[in-house]
């Protein structure tokens, strides 16, 4: 019997971890044994501890770069450490600016064709700026072409923090996902709170009869699983990228990470309103941010999260040492290490 697999893309701030979490939570209610492989721009594992903070799940982690590009030799390594595990289910978290169809035809090598099986590749949208993203990264044409093929090879796509914004602008982003991937499910919604139970309907614990698979909300559909699994997109799909990037091996290509460590006698000195005020200062040039930190007057550890123009601030039991890690288009790393060094001065 082939392990399922579902892959989770969407760019920077989506929401894709939020929903890992569901799944993961979900799975393990239904007694499965899930593998995760979690693909982080940042040399910082911030996800990954989130994930084994909350459900004491194995991730098989794979840093400081992205696995449909410098970290591509390094997915089939990491899908058989997970196999050794004999998971039920495994879930394939990309970084934000990869592309899902990659990861899709690595299933299909013969080392792994006759164990694995693609069972949904979702693309989570962020509301908020998703109509935005091909102007605003009209400079790096690889960039908006990858983001157009993780709307083209999704089967399920969630536009995430709907809430934040007003129905004319869900209107044009269902036009716009239409328009580049006319057999997908679009759903709505916010904290990536959706029916899981479409996703899992066939999974079963190992050794076990799997039930016979049900159409419904969140299945994927024949047509689309046939184009997953010969890693070629639907007609009029194919025809909404006008600025395909030859001869490039990566997914991205001005997309960067800066991981900027809090020297440890500064450790619980920094204000909030300090380190904010520090990642506002790059505006649209940094399009994410997480990390660990001690702040001044807070007895734990918070977990920090830019996304958009949001901030976001949370309790962890992180252990480590306290850190930020900034992803940007065309960052300027001297300048970012220069102004967060000026804060410990």
């Amino acid at each position: 019997m082939k392990i399922p697999v579902i892959i989770l893309s969407g760019f920077l701030g989506s929401g894709k971890t939020t929903l890992l979490l569901s799944l993961l939570k979900e799975s393990q209610r239904r007694g499965l044994n899930p593998g995760v492989i979690m693909n982080e721009l940042g040399a910082k594992d911030v996800d990954g501890y989130i994930l084994q903070e909350s459900t004491g799940t194995s991730v098989e982690k794979l840093l400081d770069g992205c696995i449909c590009c410098s970290r591509k030799e390094e997915l089939p390594r990491s899908l058989g450490a997970l196999l050794m595990r004999r998971p039920d289910i495994i879930y394939i978290e990309l970084t934000g600016v990869a592309d899902p169809d990659e990861i899709a035809k690595s299933l299909l090598a013969p080392a792994l064709a006759d164990r694995l099986q693609l069972h949904h590749a979702i693309t989570l949208l962020d509301a908020e700026n998703a109509l935005e993203y091909s102007s605003r990264f009209s400079s790096d044409k690889q960039l908006v072409h990858t983001l157009r093929k993780q709307i083209m090879t999704a089967d399920l796509i969630i536009v995430n923090k709907s809430d934040l914004v007003e129905p004319e602008t869900l209107w044009k982003i269902e036009k716009m996902v239409y328009k580049q991937n006319s057999e997908s499910e679009i759903v709505f919604t916010h904290y990536s709170q959706i029916n899981l139970a479409p996703l899992l309907t066939g999974i079963a614990v190992r050794g076990l009869k799997s039930p016979a698979p049900r159409r419904g909300p969140g299945n994927i559909s024949g047509a689309a699983l046939q184009r997953m699994n010969t890693g070629n997109s639907n007609g009029s799909s194919a025809t909404a990228v006008h600025e395909p990037v030859s001869g490039t091996d990566g997914s991205f290509s001005q997309v960067a990470a800066v991981t900027l460590t809090v020297p440890p006698a500064w450790s619980g000195c920094l204000r909030r309103e300090q380190l904010e005020q520090f990642l506002r200062q790059w505006g649209y040039s940094l399009l994410r941010a997480k990390g660990h930190v001690r702040l001044a007057g807070q007895d734990s550890v918070q977990l920090v999260q830019l996304a958009g123009n949001r901030i976001s601030w949370e309790a962890s039991s992180y252990p480590g040492q306290p850190y930020i890690v900034c992803i940007g288009l065309n960052l300027d790393e001297k300048a970012i290490s220069r102004s967060w060094a000026d804060l410990f001065s």
